[in-house]
């Protein structure tokens, strides 16, 4: 029996990046069964647009505007839940910004299960060559910038194992999605993708990135900077609202999953960057405030944040 697919898109006021991945998903070689956009209360016009651009509610594709902006987990949340209500068998996750390579989810589908949380390689359009995201392998203190170096790397082999950059192109199983439920919504952005992957892993979910499928992102809008003689990175946003929201919700997952100790290293290493690798004693105090956000689990203060220029 045929297994169904129904791609999510979250948007928020990036109409014509919309457009650009709902036409990736169309020209897809493995035709899709559903498409559903969940739009962030999008105040640029995107419903208008995408009537106009001949995307409009049929058996194929779905829109559903959300009446505020629930972030990216409160959009993965609810397309999630949508693809299960409407009994699609696997959900395929991703942002506006990004879109997939024409044969991004055939080479998904040889490796699909009951249990599985699988994704495709995330690179920048622009070189097709570098990382969108950077790769770290589980257990080391080994990190991809460039495909190239991860092909050289695992030369003869088609996936990589416990690895995976989600939420761009990610296949998901809806039987997985069942037992472990949905998508953090108190999240609102950064790090619900972190948590749900920590949350599939505790659940017994197959964890891949498959080498040769190839999803197309721009360069991770935040600076992952060197630090601690370069044996470690840092995630340092340019955006207030992210770089908090990374804060306390990497403490709230390291919290939930990993215990004390991650907690305390989290901390050790954020004070670290923002007193010697970027000194700033109004960051530190910043990042302070977030993370004790996160142990408290307040969730609440990101809104403080969100009419940021």
């Amino acid at each position: 029996m045929k297994k169904t697919i129904c791609a999510v898109i979250v948007t928020f006021n990036r109409k014509e990046l919309l457009l650009n991945c709902l036409n990736a998903l169309k020209q897809q070689t493995h035709t899709l069964d559903h498409i559903v956009v969940i739009d962030n209360a999008s105040s640029d016009g995107t419903t208008d647009f995408l009537l106009k651009n001949n995307w409009k509610n049929n058996d194929y594709f779905t829109y559903i505007s959300l009446p505020k902006n629930q972030g990216g987990a409160g959009g993965f949340y609810e397309g999630i839940k949508y693809a299960i209500a409407q009994e699609f068998d696997y959900v395929w996750l991703m942002d506006d910004d990004g879109f997939p390579s024409k044969n991004c989810l055939e080479k998904l589908l040889p490796y699909i299960s009951e249990d599985c949380y699988i994704g495709p390689m995330v690179l920048d359009y622009e070189t097709k060559n570098t990382l969108s995201f950077s790769m770290r392998l589980p257990g080391t203190s080994q990190v991809f910038d460039f495909y190239d170096d991860v092909k050289a790397c695992f030369k003869g082999e088609d996936i990589i194992q416990n690895v995976i950059l989600p939420f761009n192109g990610t296949l998901i199983a809806s039987s997985l999605v069942k037992k472990m439920g949905l998508v953090c919504k108190d999240y609102f952005i950064w790090g619900d993708e972190r948590e749900y992957t920590l949350r599939a892993e505790k659940y017994g979910a197959k964890i891949l990135t498959v080498i040769d499928s190839i999803f197309y992102h721009p360069i991770n809008s935040s600076q992952s900077v060197p630090m601690f003689f370069g044996r470690l990175r840092f995630n340092n946003a340019h955006s207030d609202l992210k770089q908090y929201c990374f804060l306390r919700n990497s403490v709230a997952t390291f919290a939930k999953y990993k215990g004390k100790f991650y907690v305390a290293a989290f901390f050790l290493k954020t004070s670290w960057f923002y007193l010697f690798t970027k000194p700033s004693f109004s960051r530190l105090i910043f990042a302070w405030r977030a993370m004790w956000h996160g142990i408290s689990g307040d969730f609440s203060h990101h809104k403080e944040y969100l009419n940021e220029s």
